[in-house]
């Protein structure tokens, strides 16, 4: 495929497949048995899921919730010595975080038996403050994390950024029909002056008599991290399930508030991706605060973090790994230093821990404090 930088398709790597489940068999038992309990490397998969969008996007859910279902794709890369490449594929749109977001999942068939497929995914929520939809894609196994901005401009969505080597981003949704539209990734070497079409990618609508509002989720589970993370994979499959937390939150002028829920963690994209869901309030007063997609980057020797609070419409990208019996997270916004780190890691229990730093990280200010505890058995 593609090289790491441009585009964020052309960056679909080749990875093992998983086995796909029905949305509604995740926790049914055999009629004649007693029912089984939660499975609880499904959980996440469960508390990500939503049909449909939140009412307080208002109008803005019809940007994305058209696109909602499965998508055959026929994808066309156009490379630097002018050669172009051509592979089929699918597209799949559904809503997550109780309808305040969408994820979607791009995949390239393999042109040879026993070939792995490639695989990536993107979340995009409206952020209320900008009045711009954004959008995060990562690619595991090219160790890709792209950012992109935009909306409707006119009858086309237009979505803009830079890639991590200051390459102007484009990507668009051209001639969107009920049944088709075009995708076009293009960059700018230029500042925009000028840009370069590297990838057009031709979508129709996947009919069929199954509800297709939930063919996303069903594609994202997996139960399992995929071999390829080696030993990496023990550094967050020992998560996978639901935790309660009981979280401090320390303010301004020694101001401290708290709040409680669960934090859920399960494995996604062909166990190439850990993702989580953190769950605030009770029956009635349930809130999806927001979602982090963690995966492990071959190429830095790095785990890389993006965590996504559409409500807030915080974005915080960190790296990092374990660091003797801790996991020690870091990143950086606003002229200001972060770190996330897990601690006292026990079966059945963890504390995380939240820091800033005003001085490059000489000296760290504790802002958030969680101590969570197993709910269930272990995964």
């Amino acid at each position: 495929m593609r090289s790491t930088r441009r585009t964020a398709f052309g960056i679909l790597g080749l990875i093992a497949a998983a086995n796909m489940f029905c949305l509604v068999s995740w926790q049914v038992a055999a009629a004649d048995q007693p029912e089984a309990p939660p499975d609880p490397r499904q959980a996440m998969i469960t508390a990500l899921a939503a049909l449909s969008p939140h009412p307080s996007l208002g109008d803005e859910a019809r940007v994305f919730d058209r696109f909602v279902g499965t998508w055959d794709c026929d994808f066309t890369f156009f490379l630097p010595d002018g050669s172009v490449k051509h592979a089929a594929g699918e597209l799949e749109f559904g809503w997550i975080l109780d309808g305040q977001a969408v994820q979607d999942i791009w995949i390239t068939y393999p042109k040879e038996a026993g070939k792995e497929r490639g695989i990536g995914t993107t979340v995009r929520f409206f952020d209320a403050k900008s009045k711009t939809w954004r959008i995060i894609f990562v690619g595991p196994a090219y160790g890709a994390l792209l950012t992109v901005q935009g909306g409707m401009e006119g009858d086309r969505l237009v979505l803009r950024g830079v890639d991590d080597k200051g390459t102007r981003l484009r990507w668009s949704f051209n001639d969107i029909q009920a049944g088709s539209f075009t995708w076009r990734g293009e960059t700018s070497g230029d500042g925009g002056k000028t840009w370069k079409l590297e990838e057009e990618h031709h979508m129709r609508r996947r009919g069929g008599s199954n509800d297709r509002r939930t063919d996303m989720i069903r594609t994202l589970r997996a139960a399992v991290p995929s071999p390829a993370l080696g030993a990496q994979a023990q550094v967050f499959d020992r998560f996978v399930g639901t935790w309660d937390l009981d979280c401090v939150l320390y303010g301004a002028k020694g101001k401290v508030s708290r709040f409680s829920g669960q934090w859920i963690f399960g494995w996604a994209l062909d166990g190439k991706l850990e993702q989580d869901v953190i769950i605030t309030g009770g029956e009635g007063e349930r809130r999806a605060r927001g979602t982090t997609l963690r995966f492990y980057d071959a190429r830095s020797r790095n785990w890389r973090i993006v965590w996504i609070a559409p409500e807030s419409g915080n974005v915080a990208i960190l790296k990092g790994g374990a660091v003797g019996d801790r996991i020690v997270l870091e990143g950086a916004a606003n002229g200001e230093a972060f770190r996330w780190s897990f601690n006292d890691i026990r079966r059945d229990s963890f504390v995380w821990r939240g820091e800033v730093s005003a001085d490059g990280g000489k000296t760290w200010q504790l802002e958030q404090e969680m101590r969570l505890k197993r709910r269930g058995p272990a995964a």
